[in-house]
């Protein structure tokens, strides 16, 4: 039988493209002002409309960075990320899944979060990232801006790589030991997995090795 293993996206990164949480705070921003400016209203109604909004828009952030979605997938082809067949949304681009085939795959980084751990993926210089053309980008991410629902024609960010070949995949109720562990048997030789812990950890390291070199 083959090995994989599959895994909950934590957030809205394979639903909405790269930055689209970012945008709701501006709108909220530009309907304010639009409130304050051509609402008309008395003052005590402006206040109270003006704190739904930001409680409403407050919500909807945290209810977008929380989701849980089927978008993880690893087996001994590589990783398989987006949303599966019986959960994908509208447009085309949305449908779309991409496979880092592990010969592509430089090394991978897993780091502790609180909501599980956070999987980093390293490609190699020339890699296709999907990342597109920045100024398609940019043209793209203002259509965006003035029209929410362009986020249909776009792709998921979780399809798009960051900064330095690298995609960052939250992945939820999974601690790094056990992420390494299932993708272990799936991983080749050549790709070495790294476990980055917590923080407080790495604080402690520090402090022990300044103290040993200050006692040497």
């Amino acid at each position: 039988m083959e090995n994989r293993y599959t895994a909950l996206v934590r957030g809205s990164s394979a639903i909405f493209p790269r930055g689209y949480l970012w945008l709701i705070p501006v709108w909220y921003a530009i309907v304010a002002v639009a409130m304050e400016i051509k609402g008309h209203m008395p003052s005590w109604y402006c206040d109270f409309a003006l704190g739904a909004l930001l409680l409403a828009t407050s919500t909807l952030v945290a209810v977008l960075s929380t989701l849980r979605s089927n978008a993880f997938l690893a087996d001994e082809s590589g990783i398989w990320l987006g949303l599966r067949a019986a959960a994908r949304r509208r447009g085309r681009r949305r449908r779309q899944n991409r496979l880092l085939p592990w010969p592509e795959v430089m090394r991978i980084r897993i780091v502790y979060r609180r909501y599980g751990a956070r999987l980093e993926v390293f490609l190699p210089e020339g890699a296709d990232s999907g990342r597109g053309r920045p100024a398609w980008r940019a043209v793209a991410s203002v259509v965006t801006l003035l029209i929410p629902l362009a986020y249909l024609f776009r792709m998921p960010g979780i399809l798009r790589a960051g900064s330095g070949l690298r995609y960052r995949i939250p992945l939820y109720d999974v601690t790094p030991e056990q992420l390494r562990v299932a993708l272990a048997p799936m991983v080749p030789p050549g790709v070495p997995i790294g476990v980055l812990p917590r923080w407080r950890t790495r604080a402690m390291r520090r402090l022990r090795r300044s103290r040993l070199a200050t006692a040497a």
